[in-house]
């Protein structure tokens, strides 16, 4: 690149061994000198909006994304644009954007209706608006077709049959969502999730014991506090 600064095989295969070494500074520069010569290529800008998410600079990430989406063109890789949008989302909701992030993840869709991680945040999101419950039960159905052993797209699943009323369902899912749980790590917000179906389904004992579990791996929230101090809360 001293020699020839435009060479665009070298600056690719040095965006592809940065990535690989998760050397995101360094991905971030060549992705920056790429897009100087090459403005019109969209990997640029995937990767360097990817870098800057993972080194925490969202606004940032969020202005290459959206610079980078002007440059989709009927040949455009689909996987790329998806994943684009699908962290465009997720930022959108962590900034508090919710409609724009739930359009993201409808364009994520529309070029991979198969992208995982895109269907398990939309569909969870969704549950927190309690919005369209219905559409995220079908996309986290999804997720746990495509992936059936991940923890965190059962417990998305058991945790929209729970908003649902459907809590013999969600206890099914959310002990599946345990039993897959990656060995050593207890999950404080799975263990939560597990505690409040648990005391829908009348097993109370066992729910203040998953809440205390909960809090004790780091899920130190006011709501759950409460229901610990509280043990539980008033059934209908």
């Amino acid at each position: 690149l001293k020699l020839e600064p435009d060479n665009q095989v070298a600056l690719y295969q040095l965006v592809q061994l940065a990535v690989h070494a998760n050397d995101y500074p360094k991905v971030a520069d060549i992705c920056t000198r790429a897009i100087m010569h090459y403005p019109e290529q969209l990997p640029y800008y995937f990767y360097l909006g990817f870098s800057y998410y993972q080194l925490e600079r969202q606004d940032k990430a969020l202005d290459v994304f959206r610079k980078g989406v002007r440059q989709i063109k009927p040949d455009t890789d689909h996987g790329i644009v998806a994943d684009m949008y699908s962290i465009m989302g997720d930022l959108y909701y962590s900034n508090g954007l919710k409609d724009s992030a739930f359009i993201a993840y409808d364009s994520c869709l529309v070029y991979n209706p198969e992208n995982v991680g895109c269907l398990n945040n939309y569909a969870y999101y969704l549950s927190l608006e309690k919005a369209e419950l219905k559409k995220a039960e079908l996309m986290s159905a999804k997720t746990v077709e495509l992936e059936p052993k991940n923890s965190t797209y059962l417990d998305t699943y058991a945790w929209i049959l729970y908003q649902q009323g459907n809590y013999s369902l969600a206890k099914f899912y959310i002990e599946k969502a345990v039993d897959n749980l990656p060995k050593g790590d207890e999950s404080g917000v799975v263990l939560e999730h597990y505690g409040d179906i648990l005391w829908m389904t009348r097993n109370d004992e066992k729910a203040l014991l998953m809440w205390q579990k909960s809090f004790d791996a780091g899920n130190k929230t006011d709501d759950i506090k409460r229901k610990i101090e509280n043990k539980g809360w008033k059934r209908e």
